[in-house]
């Protein structure tokens, strides 16, 4: 039998732990500028696109800034396919995803409902603390 205090604590470590919340979203409508703003207010560099409270996308501060103009609405903009984790993945498995898709952040969602955000920079906090 192993005893509780020599189990590595990162092995328990879950997105629910160490996931920012509230999250700052925006709509599909939202125009570019407005959303950078929010994100310049927020300190936060993705903001998840929401439609009557459904994660419909993501958008990022380099999204932005490449936006033709301050009025261009999200939804011209925004990636749509959002890979997103679960408040139970492992901050391993989390870490895992970010080095193998190359993303900054993903929206944590609990069933259909939005109930965070990780970064990669959260994670490698959480991480650097444990050695």
């Amino acid at each position: 039998m192993v005893a509780a205090s020599s189990a590595r604590p990162d092995a328990t470590l879950t997105v629910a732990h160490i996931m920012v919340k509230p999250v700052v979203t925006a709509t599909p409508n939202t125009p570019a500028g407005t959303a950078r703003y929010l994100l310049q207010q927020a300190r936060v560099r993705h903001l998840p696109v929401l439609e009557k409270g459904l994660l419909v996308g993501i958008v990022s501060d380099r999204d932005l800034r490449s936006a033709a103009g301050e009025t261009v609405p999200l939804r011209e903009i925004m990636t749509r396919t959002v890979f997103v984790l679960s408040p139970d993945t492992s901050v391993r498995q989390a870490a895992r995803l970010f080095r193998e898709r190359r993303f900054g952040a993903m929206p944590v969602l609990d069933g259909r409902e939005l109930v965070g955000i990780v970064s990669v920079v959260d994670v490698l906090r959480v991480l650097g603390e444990q050695t």
